[in-house]
């Protein structure tokens, strides 16, 4: 098996555990492959974007209970923070993927925090998966062109601290392509 089948059986665990939704680590990973590029990153970003994002919540494992729905964008910062750093652990292990790990470990990190700079020590990568992530915990894989303009909208309310501007913005433009965009 190569690098990628294994990551993605890897990535169902936390679905077939009922930690998340089903799909949503292949819908998060293919959102933010598009943003990603869209953005203009490179293969050998795009490839950690989308081992990072098909991994981004390994650590719900490590929870005593799950989230409803596997939602983290509901969950408390404190949550967030054991999921990504506890799923980063894991990946570490693998002894070869430490840039995904890294992505992993930086994805509950806000854009910038109150009465702060932007942090220039989260990675693109993990910023786009934040906002994919939001996007798909509000939007649960619908079609439905309303309920996905009105997750963009929610990402746009949060561009100030939690999300990054231009990350939101080109999603947005994604969203509004195509009302039928299949994630």
């Amino acid at each position: 098996a190569t690098y990628r089948q294994t990551i993605r059986a890897l990535s169902r665990v936390t679905e077939v555990g009922g930690y998340t939704e089903t799909g949503h680590a292949r819908r998060v990973c293919d959102i933010a492959l598009a943003i990603g590029r869209e953005m203009g990153m490179g293969e050998k970003e795009l490839l950690d974007l989308e081992y990072a994002a098909l991994m981004h919540d390994i650590g719900q494992l490590s929870l005593e209970a799950p989230i409803p729905g596997g939602a983290t964008v509901v969950a408390a910062p404190y949550e967030q923070r054991l999921i990504a750093d506890k799923g980063a652990d894991v990946i570490v292990q693998t002894g070869v993927l430490d840039e995904v790990a890294k992505i992993v470990r930086h994805i509950p990190d806000p854009y910038r925090r109150p009465q702060e700079v932007v942090d220039t020590t989260v990675p693109l990568a993990s910023r786009i998966i934040r906002a994919a992530n939001a996007f798909d915990d509000l939007v649960g894989g619908s079609m439905e062109a309303s309920r996905r303009l009105e997750a963009v909208e929610r990402l746009r309310l949060g561009m100030v601290y939690d999300f990054d501007p231009d990350v939101v913005n080109t999603l947005s433009r994604i969203v509004e392509r195509s009302a039928s965009f299949s994630l």
